[in-house]
């Protein structure tokens, strides 16, 4: 700190900083200290006092000649006594170096009277008595009275006067002796002025030098909180660059320690946000790539369903119309979980749309494998054109396989081509879970993976199948998020449960969806899903009307 501003924080302990309030305590503190200490000093000196003169004065009447005889100072009364004058002219001078003495005599108390006497030496050095009754006297027997022990020296103020009476008894007298030493309250005043100017320089002096004690410890105390006050203020702006100095081993540092951590925290915490807000750009590029709207097919009823167990999802869904009027179905599921498998969906989506699209006039010998290998018939019947766009599927292999194969990335997917006019559909399951045909009766057929998994190994045999969905036929696709989600009691959905949804009568494919839904969440109930739930249900209507087609997407 600088001079400039150490000058200024000795007139501001009441803002707000540690350094200052910890140096107005310790002043607080050492002013209460000096003042206990001064206190306890001015007792200590003045019992030290009373008991040295009162051994001085006590032994030099010890001194006196016949002292030993009881009462012997009584006894002296009405005769010369040279020794005690002698002893109480030098106890006079000696208390007039000190402070200006107003009086000096010898009181004495009878038993069986209820007045004193004062014993003083007329001009001829004669001890007279005579009786005497005033404040200091009164306040003198209230303090005997009081007193289980007689104290050696008393302290008596009166108006004008301060005296001090020392008890000069011995054990044998049968009165009571005191020697009266009465000052001036003037005298006394001035050097009660002087003690208290000396009193307050020591204060000043006291003050000053617990300032700047108190000033160091409480730099040393507060200078690494306010390091830490402005690494936290720097936190607060954004500023996670800088770690805390650990300089101490104590709570201070333990402090700064526990600071460090909180700032890791906050760079994880700040990691996770981004990752959050990527995956958000990821959900709403990924829903982009779901169909918006289902393409409008008279005499169709189309329902699909997507719940992702997660921000993003490798499950999908499509429907489009091919060129020749053909309708493409697409469920497929891609391995693992996460952004990863999401990225592939997209691939997958968009390879499946281009190749279905332009595999019916693709040419060439590397077609006549693949033709063979999918039991392709290439001609130019219309029919064929229908089977060509299910090369699709190949070409998606060929493509995942030898250019991402390191990846190890597949996906299970069924990939059908529908004739909305026939109601013919021709189908390549690739390690999907089997599709059901349901009619009137209840589950007519299923359609079993006619492959493997769509881009595990290059050139892999596709089988094409084809069925002929008759009037009111319901064909109903779904992901294994469906059969393998858990309860609460971690007991699996299963095919079985499934398949008895199924076998109810079906109103609309719309209506069936949500009953499937509604049955296979209130089986999770709490449980978390750890896959996406993915169906796609198609009905070719029953008679001529026009259906259009209905959609849930969540």
């Amino acid at each position: 700190m600088k001079a400039k501003e150490h000058f200024k924080s000795w007139f501001c302990f009441w803002k707000p900083s540690v350094a200052r309030k910890i140096t107005f305590y310790f002043l607080i503190f050492g002013l209460i200290i000096f003042v206990i200490t001064s206190v306890l000093y001015m007792v200590a000196a003045k019992k030290h006092f009373t008991r040295a003169t009162s051994q001085l004065i006590q032994h030099q009447f010890a001194r006196l000649e016949n002292s030993g005889e009881p009462d012997f100072i009584w006894q002296a009364i009405n005769h010369p006594q040279p020794g005690l004058y002698d002893l109480m002219q030098l106890l006079t001078n000696i208390s007039s170096s000190f402070y200006s003495i107003v009086d000096m005599s010898i009181y004495s108390k009878v038993p069986q009277r209820d007045y004193w006497y004062r014993l003083s030496f007329d001009d001829t050095k004669v001890l007279r008595a005579g009786p005497i009754r005033d404040s200091a006297t009164d306040k003198l027997e209230r303090k005997l009275r009081r007193r289980f022990k007689p104290a050696d020296m008393n302290f008596l103020e009166t108006e004008d006067a301060l005296s001090m009476f020392v008890d000069i008894s011995r054990p044998n007298d049968i009165n009571q002796y005191f020697l009266k030493i009465e000052m001036g309250i003037e005298g006394f005043a001035a050097i009660m002025r002087r003690e208290v100017i000396y009193f307050v320089l020591m204060l000043i002096a006291a003050l000053i030098f617990s300032r700047f004690l108190g000033y160091y410890f409480a730099r040393k105390i507060a200078h690494p909180i306010e390091e830490l006050s402005k690494f936290a203020t720097d936190v607060a702006k954004g500023d996670l660059s800088k770690f805390a100095p650990v300089s101490t081993h104590d709570e201070i540092g333990q402090l700064a320690k526990n600071f460090n951590t909180m700032i890791d925290g906050l760079r994880e915490w700040e990691r996770i946000k981004i990752i959050e807000f990527e995956l958000e750009k990821g959900q709403q590029i990924q829903r982009e790539f779901l169909p918006s709207s289902i393409p409008h097919l008279p005499d169709w009823d189309v329902a699909t369903c997507f719940y992702p167990a997660g921000k993003v999802s490798g499950d999908f869904y499509d429907i489009f119309v091919l060129s020749d009027g053909c309708v493409g179905l697409v469920i497929a599921d891609v391995c693992d979980k996460g952004v990863g498998s999401a990225l592939y969906m997209a691939l997958f989506r968009s390879l499946i749309r281009v190749f279905a699209e332009q595999a019916a006039y693709c040419t060439g010998p590397a077609l006549t494998t693949i033709d063979q290998a999918c039991g392709i018939d290439a001609g130019t019947a219309p029919e064929n054109a229908q089977l060509m766009s299910l090369r699709a599927i190949p070409f998606t292999n060929n493509y995942i396989a030898q250019t991402h194969g390191e990846e190890s990335m597949f996906a299970t997917m069924f990939f059908g081509v529908l004739n909305p006019a026939t109601g013919k559909l021709c189908y390549i399951n690739g390690g999907h879970e089997p599709l059901y045909v349901i009619s009137t009766g209840g589950i007519k057929t299923n359609l079993k993976p006619t492959g493997p998994a769509v881009g595990m190994m290059p050139n892999s045999a596709f089988d094409i199948r084809q069925i002929q969905l008759d009037p009111g036929d319901v064909l109903i696709g779904y992901t294994d998020g469906v059969i393998e989600a858990r309860s609460p009691a971690d007991e699996l959905f299963t095919r079985n449960r499934l398949l008895s949804i199924l076998e109810q009568p079906v109103v609309s494919v719309a209506e069936l969806l949500e009953r499937v839904k509604k049955n296979l969440f209130a089986f999770i109930d709490v449980a978390p899903r750890n896959d996406d739930v993915t169906m796609l249900a198609v009905q070719r209507s029953s008679v001529t009307e026009s259906h259009f087609g209905k959609k849930i997407f969540h």
